[in-house]
């Protein structure tokens, strides 16, 4: 009897030892352990931390091995892309981090697409449906922010005059060189004005009237009666027929951004005024808004500033039309080009009007 009990005893530690894998015995252990913690209550004051640290790394671990190969290929294809773009322009990476704003987007949408693609991966979404919902969004956005700096957008709106002439010659642009001259009466003069046409006529009928020799002498004062009305003739400036130039100035880059080109105010013969770029040449960018801000040099959105809508092109000239019954008066004031996505100027002119 003995025998036999050691007989299969023995039989029984060698079919152990051959068939029980360290990974069973691993996992054997690990449910004891889990068992164990469960039944026994934890001490007041005592966490057990590195039951912890192994669930969250396994937890990791799980996370990672349910990304597909397609989705390494993607990520990578897209970073490879964007390494590519920095390359070529270089000014992408200023772009997230121009103020506050900027760095709360970018860090923002980064931690919410990273949330929600651990929320997929755990709750088993499939891999296709993953690379959609994150890529779809994410080339939309960058095309929205990044296209600009690769995309130019050249316009060339015509004006009946520039500002270059106007400030070249302003008295054959603000006057019509054929336009009939109005005499004015100055002085005393517009009062007698009977007085000076019979004194005129005087002199024409001298000639024909012989007169006698004391006579003679209304004739010769006739003459200085006829030259102060002479004198007292001026002409008067002709209404313009056309835009008059009330003030330009010359663009300068703000905020880290380039640009270049002229800026004018012009008074149109209906009363009405339209600002006007030439020579313009600045660097694009998502979002661009067109606005006349009161004061010089300005870089935000005073009170009284004036919006004339979005940048129709970042090259080339350009016709901006101010909204009907909008005064200006004389003074300075500021066309600015301003980001309305990031809340950051682009570019600004002073024109004093």
């Amino acid at each position: 009897m003995g025998g036999e009990l050691g007989f299969h005893r023995t039989f029984c530690t060698r079919f152990r030892s051959r068939n029980r894998s360290p990974e069973i015995f691993t996992g054997g252990r690990r449910f004891v352990a889990a068992v164990t913690d469960t039944l026994t209550p934890t001490p007041a004051g005592e966490r057990p931390d590195i039951e912890h640290e192994f669930q969250s790394d396994s937890l990791v671990r799980m996370l990672i091995s349910r990304i597909s190969r397609l989705e390494y290929v993607v990520a990578a294809v897209i970073g490879a892309f964007l390494l590519a773009l920095v390359v070529i322009e270089p000014n992408i990476l200023e772009a997230p981090f121009e103020n506050a704003r900027t760095i709360l987007f970018t860090l923002g949408g980064t931690a919410l697409a990273a949330i929600g693609f651990v929320a997929m991966l755990s709750l088993r979404v499939p891999a296709l449906v993953r690379i959609v919902v994150l890529v779809v969004p994410f080339v939309i956005v960058n095309w929205w922010l990044l296209s600009p700096y690769f995309v130019d957008n050249v316009v060339d709106e015509e004006f009946s005059t520039s500002i270059s002439a106007q400030l070249a010659s302003p008295d054959q642009v603000t006057a019509d060189p054929g336009a009939p001259v109005t005499p004015e009466p100055v002085g005393e003069q517009a009062t007698s004005e009977p007085g000076v046409e019979s004194a005129a006529d005087e002199v024409v009928e001298a000639p024909a009237d012989p007169a006698p020799a004391d006579a003679s002498q209304p004739a010769a004062d006739a003459p200085a009666a006829e030259a102060p009305a002479a004198e007292t003739v001026e002409a008067l400036p002709a209404a313009p027929t056309g835009p008059v130039l009330l003030g330009a100035g010359q663009f300068v880059g703000l905020a880290g951004h380039d640009g270049v080109g002229d800026a004018g105010i012009f008074q149109n013969p209906d009363g009405s005024f339209t600002l006007r770029f030439e020579n313009f040449d600045i660097e694009n960018g998502p979002d661009l808004e067109v606005y006349l801000v009161p004061g010089a040099n300005q870089v935000s959105l005073a009170d009284g500033s004036i919006h004339l809508g979005a940048l129709k092109g970042n090259i080339g000239d350009q016709n901006y039309e101010l909204p009907p019954g909008t005064e200006l008066p004389p003074g300075e004031y500021t066309a600015l080009v301003w980001c309305e996505a990031f809340s950051v100027e682009f570019v600004g002119a002073t024109i004093v009007v």
